[in-house]
């Protein structure tokens, strides 16, 4: 069924005349990729697009998702192709649960050995992101038959939508936005090819667990959807849902999800949207003031903007209740269903409005530790942002004059600019973070004359996310030595616990890892003092403590004192 005809036949003759779209009019898929690749240049810039520019990509989760495509790279094949056995040691398990985007990574590591050493692909994914962004936009407002202007004014909100911008700082495989876009659009089509939702579910579960769930829950609104108004049968419908699960698993277990014994995590509930998460800038503001959050709310500002807000306004003012009707009927209603379910899965089970915790519904310990298989729960919000917008456009475009429409329109766009440009301005890559490494503060020399003689890189105490793993994981990849200073985006819990067994074990006996170079804190360098033997070095350096069995007579060789650990009683 062609989606204009079914909206022409679902609101009256009065309101059809009010569409601002030509028959037969191409979607504006030039001028939005050029819109994609603006708005990047204008938040990113250039920087991000050198190759060999990492200095940009070295904290926090940036940094994890780099190191984990370098050990990757660094590694032979394994089964899974997608296995990460320099990343993690005992501890270690996929490309995919670093969230190194295994749909760049693998292609890319089948080229590594013609690559620069530090090859970093994060900048062309982030320029294809706001191209598809745009495009996809563009496409959507073109299947609700909106004008080409207002179609360009829908990608420009996308590509300018707070919660998109801030992934690009974070967690950079989740600014696949474009892939909720796809299956909105994919939505209205109705009837698109058998293979079309199999590829794009195939696709983002290449990319990030997250995103594969909300594109999963918009295809199964268009399954209910088709089925309801009898516009797909139940055969075909059959025969796709066999390839979606096909090519969702097969890359689920490709990239190594599969390798941890449970991909279950700590912190539902904490992680969550906050009521006001659509409704605070946090740190994307200008004109609105925002509310500082907590370490664990940002994960729900969803902020919508003044500029929405503002359409919201106008919307209200000129609504007709006919512009309502086809929201409620078999076209539209699984979709909404569905966005509002991930909406109110964003929420969790501990509502919080502001500072006040409004109530908390108790749930069993199985269903809290399925939970927080996705316990970012804030992010399933996403969807539905995107849906307030084109609602918001398309009623708009039905109850305003074409002209007053689309002045409305981008007289809102301007204020959304206004409001938010303090976020795109911080986002730029600058001169201060460009260049070849990360930046360490392991500079003696001391760690250069030990590498060559060790073949890993341990951390005591073992945990995932220690205090120094980026430290440590830097110089070993550097040095191409494996590591279990990591930090990883789930661990198995029994390989942990077998690993912290084993570091206990040693600790008591003095049987240590003779081939590994140990980062220690003053706890574990407490425990470890009496077991040393005399040619060992344990010694204070460069704000941590390094532990190098058998190191010492390495370090004299090279002309290289340390002074060595010594306990400070209080």
């Amino acid at each position: 069924m062609n989606v204009a005809g079914a909206i022409d036949r679902e609101q009256p003759a009065s309101a059809r005349a009010a569409v601002p779209t030509r028959s037969g009019e191409a979607p504006a898929i030039v001028p939005a990729i050029l819109i994609g690749i603006i708005a990047f240049m204008i938040a990113r810039g250039l920087a991000p697009l050198d190759p060999t520019n990492v200095l940009w990509l070295d904290e926090r989760d940036r940094a994890m998702h780099t190191l984990g495509w370098w050990w990757f790279a660094m590694a032979p094949w394994g089964w899974p192709p997608g296995a990460s056995p320099l990343n993690g040691l005992e501890l270690a398990n996929g490309v995919g649960l670093s969230d190194s985007l295994p749909l760049f990574a693998f292609p890319f590591k089948l080229f590594a050995q013609w690559l620069p050493e530090r090859f970093q692909y994060w900048g062309y994914w982030q320029l294809l992101c706001f191209v598809l962004q745009s495009l996809f936009a563009a496409l959507i407002a073109h299947q609700l038959k909106l004008s080409r202007p207002i179609a360009l004014v829908a990608a420009m909100f996308c590509v300018f939508q707070p919660a998109f911008l801030v992934r690009l700082e974070a967690h950079m495989a989740l600014a696949g936005h474009w892939t909720i876009l796809a299956g909105i659009w994919l939505y209205l089509l109705r009837t698109p090819p058998r293979w079309a939702w199999p590829l794009l579910l195939t696709v983002t579960a290449a990319i990030h667990g997250y995103l594969m769930v909300m594109v999963f829950s918009l295809w199964t609104a268009s399954l209910a959807s088709r089925l309801w108004t009898r516009e797909d049968r139940l055969a075909p419908i059959a025969v796709e849902a066999i390839a979606v699960a096909t090519g969702m698993l097969t890359v689920l277990w490709a990239t190594g999800i599969f390798m941890v014994g449970s991909t279950a995590s700590w912190g539902f509930g904490l992680f969550r949207m906050n009521l006001m998460g659509p409704f605070n800038p946090a740190f994307f503001q200008l004109i609105v003031p925002g509310t500082p959050v907590n370490a664990f709310e940002w994960e729900g500002v969803n902020y919508m903007g003044l500029g929405i807000f503002a359409l919201i306004a106008v919307v209200l003012v000129t609504l007709k209740p006919a512009g309502l009707r086809p929201l409620i009927g078999p076209r539209y209603l699984p979709l909404v269903f569905v966005a509002l379910g991930l909406a109110l899965f964003a929420l969790s089970n501990r509502v919080a409005l502001g500072s006040i915790e409004l109530f908390t519904i108790p749930l069993p310990e199985f269903a809290e530790k399925f939970f927080s298989i996705f316990r970012s729960s804030g992010r399933m919000f996403w969807p539905m942002g995107y849906l307030i917008i084109f609602a918001l456009l398309f009623l708009l475009s039905r109850q305003l004059r074409p002209t007053f429409a689309l002045v409305a329109a981008c007289l809102v766009l301007g204020l959304q600019f206004a409001d938010i440009q303090k976020g795109p301005r911080a986002l730029v890559i600058g001169p201060e973070r460009t260049g070849t490494a990360f930046r360490t503060m392991l500079t003696s020399p001391a760690w250069e004359a030990l590498a060559p003689h060790y073949q890993r890189v341990r951390a005591l105490p073992v945990e995932n996310e220690g205090p120094n793993w980026r430290e440590l994981s830097w110089f070993a990849v550097t040095h191409k030595l494996p590591t279990d200073a990591v930090y990883l985006g789930r661990i198995d819990p029994d390989a942990l616990e077998q690993a912290q067994q084993a570091s206990a074990v040693a600790v008591a006996t003095g049987n240590f890892d003779r081939g590994a170079i140990y980062g220690l804190n003053t706890h574990a360098a407490l425990r470890v003092l009496p077991v040393i033997g005399p040619d060992d070095v344990l010694a204070p350096v460069d704000g941590l403590i390094l532990f190098a069995p058998g190191g010492r007579p390495i370090l004299e060789a090279a002309g290289i004192r340390l002074s060595p650990f010594v306990p400070v009683r209080y």
